[in-house]
């Protein structure tokens, strides 16, 4: 089977008609980002396979459009034998099915997926589903690569059948299988997989009813047991009740903690009275602070007054003593400044002319490039006529590459047909005589020798005049070979009107001039790089050089008239002219730097000179502002007045603070510490709880006590001891019959194992069909590597490194994926060489492989290629771009 077109409609994100454009032979790569469905074209198209057309299920609900009232529309073309079949399907909305053959319909709705399920050799299963078969191992789904290939039972039938079609039924194989499906079927109705009792079968029954009447031997057992505890229990509370109803004890215990509560009480009152006389204290202690601070204040205002004046008188000096400085500076910076103005005019002008030179020094530079660029003109024009010529003579040529190829593959097929025909073929033995010698002839050439010749075609044998023997093989025989070589035949003929040539050999020789025309073309191009030039062609080159040839040459003229110059002077005059000016200009800049840095320094001193005006100005206002302030607000008259009333204020804080110091100090002695008062609370605190800790354990042991009476009662009559003995008698019964069943279930798990040893013994003849095809892949990838392969296909291990294997499940994930992906490949590979030949497809494969290993795998893939139609949905674009094959791409519309 060969896809060869895919049309969508309605279908997941493809709201309107798309189709994959591109589908042939070989490897096909579909390339795009996330999110461009490629994955939803996947399921699609295993969709209108696998699924009837009136199926409903997740997969079909998946690939509706959201929020689109759509019917899912699905065509699959493809090729089976020499037919071309189109199943055109409609799921959801309106459903429909329709099959046509090599363009007439044959099958509709119900019957459309028998039919095609017929084709692909695909059979229904029991419900509305139907066994994938081989689709199921060689279709990948996105993150399905990474496990390891599990046939279905169609698929591992079909794969049986082609290692049988190969190695033949092996002696005892199909009986073997037989006899484990038959122990397996057995041991099912015992157990499941993972050798655990199956729910319903008399072992699991029977080890349930034990296991029941051992719980309830137990439980029994133990309510016996609890019942001599709880008896002791009893006993044991009713004393202890009694020893905590003791009225002396109880009497005691109040009086000590009415005593408690008074010693608390007396404590707490004098406690109080100690807080209300550290209260007054604080209040006379901060009162005495205030007035402290406030005599504090007034005398220092008193000294900041009179420093204040000194300053004032201090500063105004400082400022008088600063006034000959400033102007002696200023005259001096004056003078300074007039001589650099007159330098700043001469350096313009020689500004002007350093100018004027350097513009006619680069003139003169230009002038002497000229000459190169004619010669580099030159030069291209000649490349380009040659670059013509090889371009002419590449058009002639067709003979392509892919075309050598063709013709060495179609050489090898005939050689291969041809090979099996003569293996197959008859034999004619002509042996000449004395005289035979030049007489006899075999398809129009003259004999000299005794020959030996396959009949695959019609031979004419002629003995001079006297007959002529026609040699016809059966057409019968071989008649699908014969065909073949025909077809191939035609095709190289086909091969050679497209390359306009006559022979092979022909062919091969216009391969070779053309591959030297190639390479030629590859020189030329080498030489356009040297120029610096991309394009094959120098025609853009030879217009630049030309340009910029004409623009020397008018620069060289507006030059010559906007300086009034009759001719270009040398570029060692003009050199010299500019050394002479440059050393002038730096002259006077030099001078003008030195004078400019005079200059600065006065304006220096004049800054500097400022700021101290500007401070002491600043001080002085500021002190006059500070002497201002304090004097308003102790004015000279009432200095000793002020002072005076503030000191007494002092004195009267002063006595009243020592007076409620002494009264707190007195009271600390008679009121109890903290810690006495935090004892006596606690003591009270203790004595109550114990009086109700007394009461609640009295209460908890009178419910205790009637809890146990009641559960003694009740237990007391109910035939404890006869009925754990019928419990141990019911347990030992269903304990033999368990022990029956286990002897049994020992016994077919031996007869299976001894079964199981047999067939594997014959189990590398069956893998080495698998195997044959697997190493080309494999070693395509993993070099000198072998795999073990278990049960059902399944892969074990790999050994690389030496004799013992790695385990499969051990490996990286990246390497788990290669080798599935290999081993689906082998499988394609085996079912394509007996006549099964189902497309490969993989959805975002490969995604952990690094660059060497990925290059690697797309050896394989394109090894796969060969042979079967590989399609490969992948969203790196870049990585993949190196796979090679056949582009596909999403056409709209």
């Amino acid at each position: 089977m060969k896809i060869t077109s895919i049309v969508v409609d309605g279908v997941g994100k493809f709201s309107s008609r798309t189709e994959v454009a591109g589908l042939g032979s070989g490897v096909n790569i579909l390339a795009a980002g996330n999110e461009e469905g490629k994955s939803t074209v996947f399921r699609a198209v295993r969709a209108c396979l696998l699924e009837r057309h009136s199926s409903k299920n997740e997969t079909i609900k998946e690939l509706v459009t959201e929020g689109l009232s759509l019917p899912v529309s699905v065509t699959l073309g493809f090729e089976l034998g020499p037919h071309n079949y189109t199943i055109s399907k409609s799921f959801w909305k309106s459903p429909s099915a329709s099959l046509l053959k090599d363009g007439v319909e044959i099958a509709r709705t119900r019957e459309a997926d028998e039919r095609l399920w017929e084709l692909l050799g695909i059979a229904p299963g029991s419900g509305r589903s139907v066994d994938e078969s081989a689709f199921g191992i060689l279709w990948v789904g996105q993150g399905q690569s990474f496990k390891a290939p599990e046939p279905s039972a169609a698929a591992t039938s079909a794969l049986n059948s082609a290692i049988q079609a190969e190695v033949g039924s092996l002696v005892g194989g199909g009986r073997a299988r037989s006899v484990l499906q038959s122990l397996n079927n057995e041991l099912g109705l015992l157990v499941t997989n993972s050798g655990r009792p199956k729910s319903g079968s008399p072992y699991a029954d029977a080890i349930a009813r034990r296991d029941e009447f051992k719980t309830e031997l137990e439980r029994a057992e133990e309510r016996l047991s609890v019942l001599d505890h709880q008896l002791s229990d009893l006993v044991k509370k009713q004393r202890e009740r009694a020893q905590q109803s003791d009225p002396v004890l109880r009497a005691e215990m109040i009086r000590d903690l009415q005593a408690a509560r008074e010693s608390k009480k007396e404590g707490d009152a004098a406690a109080a009275l100690l807080v209300q006389f550290e209260t007054e204290e604080r209040h006379s202690k901060a009162a005495l602070e205030i007035a402290t601070r406030r005599y504090a204040e007034l005398e220092d205002r008193v000294k900041r007054i009179d420093s204040g004046r000194t300053r004032e008188s201090a500063l105004r000096k400082e400022l008088e003593e600063l006034e000959p400085q400033e102007r002696s500076a200023r005259e001096e910076a004056d003078g300074l400044r007039a001589q650099i103005s007159a330098l700043d005019e001469q350096i313009l002008l020689d500004d002007d002319r350093l100018r004027a030179l350097q513009t006619l020094s680069g003139v003169v530079a230009q002038v002497k490039g000229r000459a190169a660029l004619e010669t580099k003109r030159a030069a291209l024009q000649a490349l380009g006529g040659r670059i013509v010529i090889n371009a002419a003579a590449l058009a002639k040529s067709r003979v392509t590459a892919a075309m050598l190829k063709a013709l060495d593959d179609l050489e090898r097929e005939h050689s291969v047909l041809t090979a099996r025909l003569e293996a197959a073929a008859a034999e004619v033995t002509i042996r000449l005589g004395a005289t035979g010698g030049g007489v006899v002839t075999v398809g129009g050439l003259v004999l000299t020798d005794s020959v030996v010749q396959s009949v695959v075609d019609p031979v004419v044998i002629g003995v001079g005049d006297a007959a002529t023997i026609t040699v016809t093989p059966p057409r019968a025989a071989d008649a699908g070979d014969h065909k073949k070589r025909q077809d191939a035949d035609r095709r190289l003929l086909q091969l050679f009107e497209s390359a306009g040539v006559a022979s092979a050999e022909e062919l091969r020789s216009a391969r070779a001039a053309r591959v030297t025309l190639e390479s030629e073309l590859h020189a030329l191009r080498t030489e356009l790089n040297v120029y610096g030039i991309a394009e094959t062609s120098p025609a853009l080159a030879i217009e630049t050089a030309s340009t910029e040839i004409q623009a020397i040459d008018a620069l060289v003229s507006e030059t010559l008239s906007r300086l009034h110059l009759a001719s270009l002077p040398s570029a060692a005059a003009v050199a010299r002219d500019l050394e002479a000016l440059q050393v002038a200009v730096q002259d006077a800049r030099r001078q003008r730097q030195a004078i400019e840095g005079a200059f600065n320094a006065q304006g220096t001193i004049l800054s500097t000179v400022g700021m101290d005006k500007s401070r002491l100005g600043g001080m002085l206002t500021q002190a006059g502002v500070q002497l201002k302030a304090d004097l308003e607000m102790l004015p000279d008259a009432a200095r000793d007045a002020r002072l005076a009333e503030a000191k007494a204020a002092v004195d009267a804080a002063q006595s009243d603070f020592g007076s409620k110091a002494a009264a707190l100090q007195e009271q600390r002695h008679r009121a109890p510490a903290a810690d006495e008062l935090s004892r006596r609370e606690i003591r009270v605190k203790r004595l109550e709880e114990s009086l109700e800790k007394l009461k609640d354990q009295v209460a908890l042991l009178d419910r205790d006590i009637a809890n146990l009476e009641g559960q003694i009662q009740n237990a007391g009559g109910d035939g404890l001891g006869q009925k754990v003995e019928e419990l141990r008698q019911s347990h030992a019964l269903k304990t033999r019959e368990v022990e029956k069943h286990e002897a049994r279930l020992a016994t077919l798990q031996l007869l299976k194992e001894t079964v199981d040893d047999c067939f594997k013994q014959q189990k590398a003849r069956l893998d080495a069909p698998l195997r044959r095809h697997l190493m080309p892949f494999l070693n395509d990838v993993f070099p000198s590597a072998d795999i073990e392969l278990g049960d059902g296909f399944s892969i074990s291990g790999i050994k690389r490194h030496g004799p013992e294997a790695e385990s499969f499940e051990r490996l990286s994930a990246g390497t788990q994926e290669q080798i599935a992906v290999l081993v689906r490949l082998a499988m394609g590979a085996m079912l394509c060489e007996r006549g099964g030949p189902v497309p490969i497809i993989l959805d975002d494969a490969l995604v952990f492989s690094d660059d060497g290993r990925i290059e690697q795998m797309f050896d394989a893939l394109n090894r796969a290629g060969l042979n079967q139609q590989l399609i490969v949905l992948t969203c790196r674009t870049r990585t993949f771009s190196r796979l090679g094959g056949r582009q596909l791409s999403l056409v709209r519309g």
